[in-house]
């Protein structure tokens, strides 16, 4: 499947980046979501010492078992986002899935190393 055509967004200053607060994150559990718009995901993820997170994302092409224990990239200061009857409180990153039908954004998650910590910062 051909990526649809995106413009570059506005060029932004390093310091605007800094403000968003991207952290390795261990999913823990990712069952399918009941209730959304799109099929979806509901991450649980494990931030160390900065807590737990749900996360609702389109990942409903990636098994459950494929992503339990895997370590992820999430924003985690973006405020929360009601998602159907689910409350997203972080954004896991990805990539389109090669298989997303075009009406949708099915994803793969953005993976961080096994070995880091969760909770580390992404910079």
């Amino acid at each position: 499947m051909p990526l649809p055509e995106r413009p570059l967004k506005p060029q932004i200053t390093a310091g605007k980046f800094d403000n968003v607060d991207l952290r390795a994150a261990r999913v823990t559990a990712a069952p399918l979501a009941e209730g959304t718009r799109f099929p979806c995901r509901v991450l649980s993820l494990d931030l160390g010492p900065v807590g737990q997170r749900t996360s609702i994302g389109q990942y409903a092409l990636v098994a459950e078992a494929d992503l339990v224990g895997t370590m992820v990239v999430a924003c985690v200061n973006l405020g929360v986002r009601d998602m159907g009857s689910h409350r997203s409180e972080a954004l896991v990153l990805g990539t389109l899935h090669p298989d997303s039908p075009e009406d949708q954004a099915q994803a793969v998650p953005l993976s961080a190393d096994p070995a880091v910590p969760p909770g580390t910062s992404v910079f």
